[in-house]
């Protein structure tokens, strides 16, 4: 049985009149009963019956026209649900966010209040479905399809504590204090652990949190000390903590902002990245990209 077939054979039932139907269908009416009698044919029964000179269902006809309404109801609906679906879908933007998930956040901010209408799915490190990914590294990584940007790390500690008077720290000189890290930024983690080894030690984590405002209270609260992106977390000073510069090693990162190559981004998720790209460069202090 064909889709077709099925729709002339409702459309047949509902006038009961071949020749009236063919001309509401725009067919040939031969073609429309040709339809009609391969369709009895496939289902081994008779659907019409002639009395007079009009049609009329048979009891297998009028079964078939009672059980077929609702689905073909429901097809006819689908290409506008369809068309709402992708509607809706082409005003999402995914975004892979693995670091300065602030930053990010910040510039969904502003980018809503000038698009109200466009939403912003957030995925996990694993996930492959994404529009734009945002991560970071402690070299280059921009290629044909990312562009990073360069931001310094400090390292942030109690501002009534041993290093409070200072201005700038070697990473050597912190080797024996406890460590706050955000929990979960495993690129972050793995960026200023190497910077600790270059410093001749391992960190000693003492506590983790899920966001920055966290470990700034841990810290504030003598816990240990903590690395501290220059922008991507925002200015930690006041509330009892102070950020040093580190001398030694030079610490920095890379926040970079990747396209995957295996999809072809929509028109709404190609303005917003063309608006992160720049978001993130005025923000890091680095212009217009």
């Amino acid at each position: 049985m064909e889709l077709t077939q099925l729709q002339y054979f409702v459309a047949v039932a509902k006038s009961l009149h071949m020749t009236r139907t063919a001309e509401q269908l725009h067919v040939a009416q031969p073609a429309l009963s040709q339809s009609i009698s391969r369709l009895e044919r496939e289902l081994g029964v008779a659907l019409f019956r002639r009395e007079a000179r009009r049609l009329a269902l048979t009891p297998a006809g009028a079964y078939l026209l009672e059980r077929l309404q609702a689905p073909l109801a429901t097809l006819a609906e689908l290409p506008e649900q369809l068309r709402e679906i992708a509607e809706a879908d082409r005003r999402n933007v995914r975004l892979r966010v693995m670091a300065a998930t602030s930053l990010v956040t910040d510039a969904i901010i502003a980018y809503r209040e000038r698009h109200p209408d466009m939403h912003f799915l957030l995925r996990n490190a694993g996930d492959e479905d994404f529009d734009l990914s945002i991560s970071t590294s402690a070299t280059e990584e921009a290629g044909g399809d990312a562009v990073s940007f360069e931001e310094r790390i400090f390292l942030v500690v109690p501002a009534e504590g041993r290093y409070g008077s200072r201005e700038s720290v070697r990473l050597s000189d912190v080797a024996e204090e406890n460590f706050i890290s955000l929990a979960g930024t495993r690129q972050m983690r793995g960026i200023c652990d190497g910077y600790c080894l270059q410093a001749g030690f391992t960190p000693q984590v003492g506590f983790e949190s899920d966001n920055p405002a966290s470990v700034k209270k841990l810290i504030a609260a003598h816990a240990g000390v903590g690395f501290w992106p220059e922008f991507s977390w925002g200015d930690p000073t006041g509330g009892g903590v102070k950020r040093l510069t580190i001398t030694e090693p030079d610490c920095r990162r890379r926040i970079v902002l990747t396209k995957p190559s295996h999809r072809i981004l929509s028109e709404e998720a190609e303005r917003f990245y063309l608006y992160l790209r720049e978001f993130i460069a005025i923000r890091l202090g680095q212009g217009k990209v």
